[in-house]
């Protein structure tokens, strides 16, 4: 079994060229498309557990203001239609290989970039909001990870 994620290209480069899993090749291409599939889902989920939940601890953890849950809520129309429809769009583009798939990419990473460099300004000044933070820093750094390397596979 070996992984080959990513190597160095000719002058220094760095690009992925495939990924090879107990002797199946796949196409960087199909795994990006399904980490963009997976952050839609991931992000339907995360709503409607914070609907669902409530009242709960898990609810209140994300709550940028205590008491005052409507504040995280008033981002969900816009993480619904920029992040879980940017992802399922990009998601579909990368693996149709569409020509637009790296500005959809692009978008979806800016979709998770603002909110996420929002959310670093509101830790930093109200120290509410660490939670809902680390579940976007990761988001926002694969984001940005993939729409570079889908433009660079698109070249």
């Amino acid at each position: 079994m070996r992984v080959l994620l990513a190597r160095v290209g000719s002058g220094g480069s760095f690009e992925v060229s495939e990924v090879v899993w107990v002797g199946v090749h796949v196409k960087p291409e199909r795994i990006f498309a399904w980490y963009f599939g997976l952050q839609a889902v991931a992000g339907i989920l995360l709503w409607v557990g914070l609907a669902w939940v409530g009242d709960g601890e898990f609810r209140h953890s994300f709550d940028l203001v205590a008491g005052m849950p409507e504040v995280t809520d008033s981002f969900v129309f816009a993480d619904l239609f920029a992040g879980v429809l940017g992802s399922a769009a990009s998601a579909w583009a990368v693996s149709r290989r569409r020509p637009w798939a790296p500005f959809a990419a692009a978008f979806t990473a800016g979709a998770m970039v603002y909110p996420t460099l929002f959310l670093v300004g509101w830790v930093t000044f109200v120290q509410t909001g660490a939670v809902a933070l680390a579940v976007m820093v990761p988001a926002a750094t694969l984001s940005c990870w993939l729409a570079y390397h889908v433009w660079r596979s698109s070249r």
